[in-house]
């Protein structure tokens, strides 16, 4: 009886799980971290007389098993302002019941702003997802809708130990008082300085206030810190000069104010004990004023706040590094009217957006190498390192974006004539080389940091040119700060994988070997997202191909058109977007990867092990969905270029050459354009290209049926497309 009885609670259970009757109870004391949570359509606006809705997404911190009471909304799609609000939690059985408050703000374009109401209900799907509905009221309309959750863990991650500032002190922002001793005696060893001694070269650089990058915050900032290393007051006063200038300087533009704010925060702090009290109110007044402005924005002077900008990670990050400097300075000190903690929140909260939506899991950026890493060298690596002093929160966690941000450049560095390019992407086709090191060492997790010292020492330290990356004051700073002069280094190859693939934004890197200029590099970017209102060229499917020395497949000009990138010429090129369908990685480097567009497939194959005879062999398939009509396939290079039918070879001197041989089309139109230095293939039907990298002899192909099916033996490398995937077989 009582097994039967069992049997049928069983049943029950079973029944009501399958049913969806069954709701996981929502624990209070289970929920640690930050809830974000998506109210549809809870917003509206009036647009051309007609009624749009908008998704607002609400984030509320719970910590040590207790929830604040302060709430964030943000809502794209609405405006671009954070807005502030208040909550009360309830729980009812198992739910929970929030009543939330909240001030929608206004931006500099949309005046649209007002009060709004919600009581939310939520229960847990699982042990990260909430499900509920909502009802409430924004300008006078009632609104209801599906509601949909997710708990994350806390970002910034709280130090487990960390001692709160007091108000003035100082210094705070690179490092705490009690540190300034160490960094003396940094200051002394063999690395420490030869860093010093660059610090001081850059002192004697000329003081610019108006450029695009004016150096004056950071010069000032290097006399500060040169003065309080060397216990020299006169340094101080140096930079006194220098910050008063800047102060009474107008700027352009949001966009140069910047730099110019961040340097003189630190300035400040570094300089503080030295300045007496009017010079500091005066300082501090003036970043109050300016942080509150970078906060707001302006409807003009170019202010562009998209949340994958490097406008707003420029300008926020300089605002967020103004109030860490001057958070808990005395009453009087700047107007009471500036709510310096609000500042912080809206800062902090602005540059994880930009994290999270321009930054790839493996840390490649939106917009392209030069606008990814302007912002960071600039404004973004001050701001986490202040955010780690003064409020005790980590950024550069071990499993973010942040911490790949040096080593998905390390993956592609490869030396070339005294200098440390990377095969790029984006406008300016540049990165800040050594400068990105310098700036970003104290943003490398523990465990990443040996393989990126390693490079850092090979290209640019002791073992390089010895410039250390140095390129301004601020630049010296960062490093003689956060160098391990005691660290021992590893090759990268102990700590990386050769083959990088940021999923989310659709970048992989293939690299060989750490060696020297003869690395072989390949990359492609699948371009997952096409994001409006920021940078974006026409490089959907376009790849990269470096090695043995020289420069194979390379970015064309600087120029936001489709001919400029290796590609397929398509309409509309810009927003084209690419989604992974199959990817193999091997040890060596090698992989496979699958990139599904709209209308059109784009395999890339990359081999290294010499099988085919060849230290570098790369394959490109484009399949289309409209093969009987033409297209045109785009390779930008350098060198010297001989076309044979459907055969193209590259010379950069006697011996190394690339060979490239298209399988089809059949009767392909294989032309170099001089002038713009491209090789162009037009035809009917799908693209089969092989590409080989060699040092004198140059392998033969066997061609088995010439089509998409072909079978293709080069050495003892077969090489096949099916599947909607090239793969590499051995005969």
């Amino acid at each position: 009886m009582l097994k039967s009885r069992f049997f049928i609670i069983i049943i029950l259970v079973i029944y009501w799980i399958v049913l969806g009757v069954y709701t996981p109870t929502l624990s209070y004391n289970s929920l640690s971290g930050k809830v974000s949570i998506v109210l549809e359509k809870a917003l509206w606006r009036n647009s051309n007389k007609e009624i749009t809705y908008q998704d607002i997404t609400l984030d509320l911190i719970c910590e040590n098993n207790d929830c604040y009471s302060e709430i964030w909304g943000f809502a794209p799609d609405f405006n671009q302002s954070e807005h502030q609000g208040t909550v009360i939690i309830n729980k009812s059985n198992d739910q929970w019941i929030l009543d939330v408050d909240l001030m929608i703000n206004r931006d500099p374009w949309l005046s649209w702003s007002g009060k709004a109401n919600y009581k939310i209900e939520l229960t847990k799907k699982n042990e990260k997802v909430l499900v509920g509905n909502y009802q409430g009221n924004f300008n006078n309309k009632l609104l209801q809708g599906k509601v949909s959750g997710i708990i994350k863990p806390l970002y910034p991650q709280p130090l487990t130990y960390h001692k709160p500032i007091k108000s003035q002190e100082h210094p705070r922002l690179l490092f705490r008082e009690e540190m300034v001793p160490e960094i003396r005696k940094k200051a002394t060893t063999k690395i420490g300085k030869q860093i010093f001694n660059k610090l001081e070269e850059t002192l004697n650089q000329t003081i610019v206030y108006d450029d695009y990058v004016p150096n004056a915050g950071y010069h000032a900032a290097g006399q500060c810190f040169h003065a309080l290393i060397e216990e020299n007051p006169k340094q101080a006063n140096q930079a006194w000069t220098v910050v008063k200038t800047a102060i009474n300087t107008s700027y352009r533009r949001l966009f140069e104010l910047s730099p110019m704010v961040t340097g003189i925060a630190i300035a400040y702090d570094l300089c503080y004990r030295y300045w007496d009290d009017n010079d500091r109110i005066s300082v501090s007044n003036w970043l109050a004023q300016q942080a509150q402005l970078l906060i707001d924005g302006t409807p003009d002077k170019g202010w562009n706040p998209t949340a994958w900008s490097n406008w707003n990670a420029r300008a926020r990050g300089a605002a967020g590094l103004a109030a860490l400097a001057i958070l808990k300075e005395s009453k009087g000190n700047f107007s009471q009217d500036i709510d310096i903690e609000q500042l912080l929140t809206i800062a902090k909260r602005n540059i994880i957006h930009y994290l999270e939506t321009a930054i790839g899991d493996k840390g490649f950026g939106t917009e392209g190498d030069h606008y990814t890493t302007e912002p960071f060298i600039l404004t973004l690596f001050p701001f986490f390192t202040g955010y780690y002093h003064v409020k005790g929160e980590n950024f550069a966690t071990q499993n973010s974006n942040l911490a790949w941000l040096l080593p998905n450049y390390l993956m592609r560095i490869i030396p070339r004539d005294k200098s440390y390019p990377i095969p790029s992407y984006g406008r300016h086709r540049n990165y800040p080389g050594g400068s990105l090191f310098a700036m970003g060492m104290g943003s490398v997790p523990f465990n990443f940091l040996p393989g990126v010292m390693w490079g850092f020492d090979h290209y640019w330290g002791e073992n390089g040119d010895q410039s250390f990356g140095i390129k301004n004051s601020l630049d010296a700073i960062f490093l003689l700060v956060n160098y391990r002069e005691n660290l021992l280094i590893k090759h990268p190859s102990t700590i990386f994988d050769k083959v990088l693939a940021d999923e989310k934004k659709g970048f992989y890197v293939f690299r060989n070997q750490w060696n020297n200029k003869n690395d072989f590099v390949a990359s492609i970017y699948g371009k997952r997202e096409y994001l409006t209102k920021s940078w974006s060229f026409p490089d959907t499917g376009s790849f990269r191909i470096w090695g043995l020395g020289e420069n194979w497949a390379i970015a064309g000009e600087s120029k936001n058109q489709p001919e400029n990138e290796n590609i397929i010429i398509q309409e509309n090129a810009n927003k084209l977007t690419m989604e992974p369908i199959y990817f193999q990685s091997q040890k060596d480097g090698s992989g496979i990867v699958s990139l599904q567009a709209k209308n059109w497939l784009r395999s890339f194959a990359v081999d290294y092990s010499n099988i085919s005879g060849v230290p570098g062999l790369f394959v490109m398939v484009d399949q289309f969905n409209d093969s009987q009509n033409d297209h045109t396939w785009v390779m930008n290079t350098q060198g010297n270029i001989t076309i044979d039918k459907n055969i193209f070879m590259i010379k950069r001197d006697e011996n190394v050459t690339m060979k490239g041989t298209f399988i089809t089309p059949d009767n392909v139109n294989l032309q170099y354009d001089d002038n713009n230095k491209r090789i162009v293939a037009q035809g009917k039907g799908d693209f089969f290209v092989i590409m080989t990298v060699q040092k004198n002899k140059i392998p033969n192909l066997k061609i088995i049926n010439n089509s998409i099916n072909s079978q293709v033996l080069i050495g003892n490398r077969i090489i096949t497309f099916k599947d909607k995937h090239i793969s590499f077989g051995i005969e």
